[in-house]
C-alpha cells in the first residue's frame, strides 16, 4: 500500500473508531428518591430499558443510551404517593436527548395509608373536540357537562373511604382530530393536555395509551421495532411514558402499551409478518424492560399483578388472544394476574388459568357509550365510572353510570312486572333487530324473561312453583338495539341533526352480551327469582320477574 493510502486508511480507522467509542459512551443519569428530605431505599428506577434500585440514601445512577430512552421513571412503592402537578403524578423526568453531561432527576414521595383505597377506571372516552363531522359535534361539552359531574360525585364518595386513584385505559382522544394533525384546518381538535385539563378531579390520574392515542406514520411508511417510538410522539410530549409501574396497597400495577402500530391506528392484524394495520403485542424494548423490572422487584411487597392495557389479553372463552404472550407471561410467572382492559367498548369478565395461576380479565365499556351518540354501549352496558376495591382474594367492582342511565345496574324484560313495548318470548334478543325476530318467529310463542346484568359471570333462575326452564346465554339488549334502529332510520331520512346521525358501522351496531340471559320458564306464571354472581362468586344482583301475568 502506498504511503498516502496508508495515512488515509489510518485516519479513517481512527475517526470511525473514535465515533464508535463515542456512540457507546452512555449518558449518566442520577438523582435521589426522597420522603420528607430523607432517602427512600429500594425504589426501582428505570430508563425504559435498565432497572436499578436506590441505595440506603435514596440515591441511584443509570447509564442511559439517549438514542433509545426518552424518560427516567420510578416505580412508586406501596405506602407512598409521588408529588403531582395538578392531576399529573410526577413519577418521571424527561431526558434531554441532546445533552452531553450528567443529568439529575430527584423524586419526592409522601407517606400515605393505602390499607383501604379505591381505583376508578375510565375507558375509550374518544373526545374529538367537536371537529369530527361523523361523530357527535357536542362531545367535548358532553364530557364536561354530562359526564364529569358524575365522576366528581364518585371521587367525593371514594375519598371518604381511603385513598383514591384513577386509571384511564386508553383512547382518550382520536389521532386524526388532535391539534398536531389539524394544522391549518378548521377547529382546534382535542389534545391529551385538553383531556387532562377537563378531567379536573383532585386525585392522581394514570393513563394507558390506546390504539387511537398513537400517531400513525407518514403515508407509504411503516413503524418497526426500531422506530415504534415515533407512534407515541404526541403521547410522550403531553402524558409521559407508555409503560411503567407502581404498587398501591398490596397490588403491583404494570401499565403497558400492547398496541403495536404498523401503519394504522384502527385496523388489527394477527399475522406475524404483517406490514400494515396494528397488532396486539408488546414491542421488544418494552418486553425487555418488563423482564428486567420483574427480576429486580421484591415480590413479597405485593399479592397480585394488575395489568393495565388497552387491548385484550384473553378472548371470551379464556384463550390467549394477545400475540407473543410469552413476553408478558414469563416475567410475571407465579403471580396472580388481574387485567384491566379497554378497547372493545363492552363489558366482560373472564377467568382462566395459565401455568397454574389464575387470570382475571375485565373488559370495560366505553365511557362515551357509543361515541357520545348514546350513553349506552352496543351490548347494553351504560357508559360509567367503574370502581375497584381489593379485599383479600376478592375484588369489589361497581358501576356508576351517568345521565339518563344513572343508578342502572341491570335491565329486566318480561311480560308482567317489566313489560317491554312488544312481547318477550323464547327468541327475543336472538337477532340484531326486532323485525328479524318477527320474520323468524313463526312458531315461537312461549313467554320468556330477558336480563342483562353488568359484571355478571353466572346467573341462576329459580321458579316459585319448582319447575326448571330453558336458559340461553348471549342476547341482544333491547334498550340499545331498539334505540339504534330507530335512530338509524331517522338518520337515513335526514330527520335528525347531522351530528346525531348514525352510520351502519360495526362499532355502532347492536352486539350480543355475554352478561345477558334469556329464560323460558316451565310455568309461565311462576315468580322467577334471578340471582347473578360475579367472577369471584359474590352475589351482585337478586330480583324477581314473571314471564306472564
Amino acid at each position: 500500500m502506498k504511503p498516502v493510502k496508508k495515512i488515509i486508511a489510518l485516519f479513517l480507522i481512527l475517526i470511525l473508531g473514535a465515533g464508535t467509542l463515542y456512540a457507546a459512551q452512555p449518558a449518566i443519569v442520577k438523582g435521589r428518591v426522597l420522603c420528607s428530605g430523607s432517602g427512600v431505599e429500594g425504589v426501582l428506577v428505570s430508563d425504559g430499558h435498565n432497572v436499578v434500585k436506590t441505595d440506603k440514601d435514596g440515591a441511584y445512577q443509570l447509564a442511559v443510551d439517549l438514542s433509545e430512552s426518552d424518560f427516567v421513571h420510578i416505580s412508586v412503592p406501596s405506602g407512598y404517593e409521588v408529588e403531582r402537578k395538578g392531576n399529573y403524578p410526577l413519577f418521571f423526568g424527561r431526558l434531554d436527548t441532546s445533552a452531553t453531561g450528567e443529568q439529575t432527576f430527584n423524586f419526592n414521595l409522601t407517606k400515605v395509608d393505602q390499607s383501604a383505597y379505591t381505583l376508578l377506571t375510565l375507558a375509550d372516552t374518544h373526545v374529538c373536540g367537536g371537529v369530527n363531522r361523523r361523530a357527535n359535534a357536542d362531545e367535548m361539552q358532553l364530557y364536561n357537562n354530562y359526564f364529569m359531574p358524575e365522576l366528581r360525585e364518585v371521587v367525593a364518595a371514594a375519598n371518604g373511604e381511603g385513598r383514591t386513584y384513577l386509571i384511564n385505559l386508553g383512547d382518550m382522544t382520536q389521532v386524526g382530530y388532535r391539534p398536531s394533525y389539524r394544522v391549518g384546518k378548521e377547529g382546534a381538535g382535542y389534545s391529551f393536555t385538553d383531556y387532562m385539563r377537563d378531567t379536573n378531579v383532585d386525585i392522581p390520574i394514570f393513563n394507558v395509551i390506546g390504539n387511537h392515542d398513537h400517531d400513525v406514520p407518514k403515508k407509504g411508511t411503516a413503524f418497526t421495532e426500531s422506530s415504534i417510538r415515533g407512534s407515541r410522539r404526541d403521547y410522550y410530549a403531553e402524558l409521559g411514558p407508555v409503560y411503567y409501574s407502581m404498587t398501591i396497597g398490596r397490588e403491583h400495577y404494570i401499565i403497558l402499551d400492547n398496541t403495536f402500530v404498523l401503519t394504522s391506528d384502527a385496523h388489527g392484524s394477527t399475522d406475524e409478518k404483517a406490514t400494515t394495520g396494528n397488532q396486539v403485542r408488546l414491542c421488544n424494548a418494552q418486553a425487555n424492560w418488563l423482564k428486567n423490572h420483574m427480576a429486580a422487584i421484591d415480590r413479597s411487597t405485593f399479592d397480585r399483578v394488575v395489568l393495565c392495557m388497552h387491548c385484550a389479553l384473553l378472548n371470551a372463552n379464556g384463550g390467549i388472544s394477545m400475540m407473543r404472550s410469552h413476553q408478558l407471561f414469563e416475567p410475571i410467572s407465579g403471580c396472580e394476574i388481574v387485567a384491566l382492559i379497554g378497547h372493545s367498548h363492552r363489558d366482560r369478565s373472564v377467568r382462566t388459568w395459565q401455568g397454574g395461576r389464575v387470570i382475571y380479565e375485565f373488559l370495560h365499556p366505553s365511557t362515551a357509550g357509543v361515541a357520545w351518540y348514546s350513553p349506552i354501549n352496543t351490548e347494553g352496558t351504560p357508559g360509567a365510572v367503574i370502581t375497584y376495591k381489593f379485599k383479600g382474594k376478592n375484588i369489589e367492582r361497581k358501576y356508576y353510570p351517568y345521565g339518563s342511565q344513572k343508578g342502572v345496574q341491570y335491565r329486566v324484560y318480561d311480560n308482567a312486572d317489566h313489560a317491554w313495548s312488544y312481547p318477550i318470548n323464547e327468541i327475543t334478543g336472538s337477532y340484531w333487530s326486532y323485525a328479524r325476530e318477527v320474520e323468524n318467529g313463526y312458531y315461537k310463542h312461549r313467554p320468556a324473561i330477558l336480563v342483562n346484568i353488568w359484571n355478571a359471570y353466572s346467573c341462576k333462575f329459580t321458579e316459585s312453583t319448582g319447575g326448571k326452564g330453558e336458559v340461553t346465554r348471549g342476547c341482544y339488549d333491547l334498550t340499545f338495539r331498539d334505540w339504534y334502529w330507530s335512530q338509524y332510520e331517522k338518520s337515513l331520512n335526514g330527520e335528525i341533526p347531522e351530528g346525531q346521525m348514525l352510520r351502519k358501522a360495526n362499532w355502532q351496531t347492536p352486539s350480543k352480551s355475554t352478561q345477558a340471559w334469556r329464560y323460558v320458564p316451565a310455568d309461565p306464571k311462576a315468580v322467577v327469582t334471578v340471582e347473578a354472581k360475579d367472577v369471584f362468586g359474590n352475589v351482585i344482583a337478586t330480583f324477581t320477574a314473571r314471564a306472564s301475568k
